[in-house]
């Protein structure tokens, strides 16, 4: 290995980034560039969220080294990541004709089944990867997280404990990569068994980690004595998993949410158009169920997906990818509030978003439980004629501590980690649906999370007929066979609808003081 990539590796492991991105966009731009160094400014790249600049990294590379094997592997993980499966499949076949056996390409393919929920063929790859190299990085991981996949898919509970088996050897081997004894968090019930508490207090006390991967532990920790019903140390150990997150956080983190509101309200108080040619609007239904993360979406998107003629997206951030993008382009505010430009433009966003929506599904009905698109109910109802908006609530105490005491893979829920950050973005989400309730509240469906659990047929039946979707009563076995989605409330949705969450912050309110800021 030459000394400059000695340096980018370096930097790779060390997760720089930025630097390494400078650096290696240097590097190629040599007389000289290898495909080590394209390898590494995509996969640096797309560590910082920017796929679409990968992928075309990775294009570049294999045109000037067709036979690369570790590009084609790589590309193949981007293109995942952006969704773009059938493309990520002719790469990997592409792979295939050099070396079916290389591992790097089975790991990259092992992921692409998985996020294709084909968890059986995922399951084979991730084996086999094991069976090569049993200290591969994340074979064993992902091949754990799977057995989880499985076992929501199937509510077979051998899966679970081959998850646990797997999860629990890939923390011996590699005690340092932490997000594993979170995911074993999520699927041990600590008042039975204590086994893996233990271990991670052990670790905490013996391992040398960096504060973002204590948090990780910490998190769990505060779980697992929640579990035991001890909830002086589950508050201790939640306290210091967000202090250690935060640490990194940014610190202007909710500046942009804020901006969000003011912009929307700029442009639906001058908003005088109509579009008259509706008919030339993307018409199938979407119902989005809007609300606070943690205020029951999961459990709503759950119900709704069981009917026969729906399908659940889970998470989608088509809405939402597009809008946070455009919402602060002044270009994009002048043609949404010019006359001439109005009417044409809009359709052109909905077809362009919806789209997305179809290519996925032949059902006619989406369901997209994406919490933050509470910011956009104005332009859900200018773009999607056919849609409905369910906007989830929960008693705020017990919705905040259910924020405060979760780990969210996304950065764009940093804001989680802080006190001062919850109350803000609770405010902020308050005046935003006040705004949309003044302006469109027939459009507006409210679904109380303490109504639906107690009350669950009522409930549902007015749901349902708000969606104007068939209601039968098997839609409460929805967790025997519901649709796996990407989500913190993942294990809670794979469960029948349970009332232990209600008022569960009566439990913590003597070691949060941020709670008691919170008004319903």
């Amino acid at each position: 290995m030459n000394k400059l990539l000695l340096e980018l590796d370096n930097l790779f492991k060390n997760g720089k980034w930025n630097l390494l991105i400078k650096k290696t966009k240097l590097a190629i731009s040599s007389e000289q560039p290898i495909p080590p160094y394209y390898n590494l400014l995509g996969l640096s790249l797309s560590k910082i969220g920017k796929d679409l600049e990968a992928k075309k990294i990775f294009v570049e590379a294999i045109e000037k080294f067709p036979d690369e094997i570790s590009l084609k592997s790589n590309i193949a993980l981007v293109l995942t990541n952006l969704k773009e499966y059938e493309i990520a499949e002719k790469y990997l076949i592409d792979g295939e004709k050099l070396n079916n056996d290389d591992i790097y390409l089975l790991y990259a393919k092992g992921n692409l089944k998985k996020e294709q929920k084909k968890f059986k063929e995922a399951e084979i790859i991730f084996k086999r990867i094991c069976e090569k190299d049993i200290k591969f990085p994340k074979g064993l991981l992902l091949l754990g997280q799977n057995y989880i996949d499985l076992a929501h898919l199937t509510n077979e509970d051998s899966y679970y404990t081959l998850a646990k088996k797997n999860l629990l050897l890939c923390s011996e081997f590699f005690p340092k990569s932490v997000n594993v004894d979170y995911t074993l968090s999520t699927i041990i019930d600590y008042s039975k068994n204590d086994f893996h508490q233990k271990k991670m207090l052990n670790k905490i006390k013996n391992i040398e980690l960096d504060d973002d991967q204590k948090s990780f532990i910490y998190f769990a920790l505060g779980k697992s004595f929640e579990d035991q019903k001890k909830y002086d140390q589950s508050s201790e150990y939640i306290k210091i998993a967000n202090f250690s997150k935060n640490k990194s956080t940014d610190k202007n983190i909710l500046r942009n949410e804020i901006l969000k509101y003011r912009n929307i309200k700029k442009i639906f108080d001058n908003i005088n158009n109509t579009i008259q040619n509706k008919d030339r609007l993307f018409q199938n239904k979407i119902i989005f169920v809007v609300g606070l993360p943690r205020s029951g979406t999961s459990l709503v998107h759950q119900l709704l997906s069981t009917s026969t003629n729906t399908f659940g997206f889970g998470e989608s951030d088509f809405l939402r990818r597009f809008f946070d993008k455009n919402i602060f382009d002044k270009n994009f505010i002048s043609k949404i509030l010019n006359k001439k430009t109005f009417e044409e433009y809009l359709i052109n966003i909905s077809n362009h978003i919806g789209k997305k929506y179809a290519m996925i599904t032949d059902k006619k009905v989406f369901i997209d439980k994406m919490p933050p698109n509470f910011f956009w109910i104005g332009f859900i109802k200018l773009l999607f004629p056919n849609s409905k908006i369910v906007h989830t609530n929960r008693n705020i105490k017990d919705n905040c501590l259910s924020i405060y005491k979760n780990l969210f893979g996304l950065g764009d829920m940093d804001w989680s980690y802080n006190e001062k950050n919850i109350l803000r973005f609770v405010l902020n989400y308050k005046d935003t649906m006040k705004y949309w309730k003044s302006k469109y509240s027939a459009f507006i469906y409210d679904v109380n999370y303490e109504n639906l659990v107690n009350n669950k047929e009522e409930t549902t039946k007015k749901l349902f007929e708000f969606c104007e979707l068939n209601f039968d009563e098997r839609v409460f076995d929805f967790y025997k066979s519901a649709r796996t989605i990407r989500t913190v409330s993942i294990n809670q949705v794979k469960k029948p609808i349970y009332q232990t969450s209600v008022n569960i912050s009566s439990k913590y309110i003597e070691y949060f003081d941020f709670l008691n800021q919170l008004d319903q």
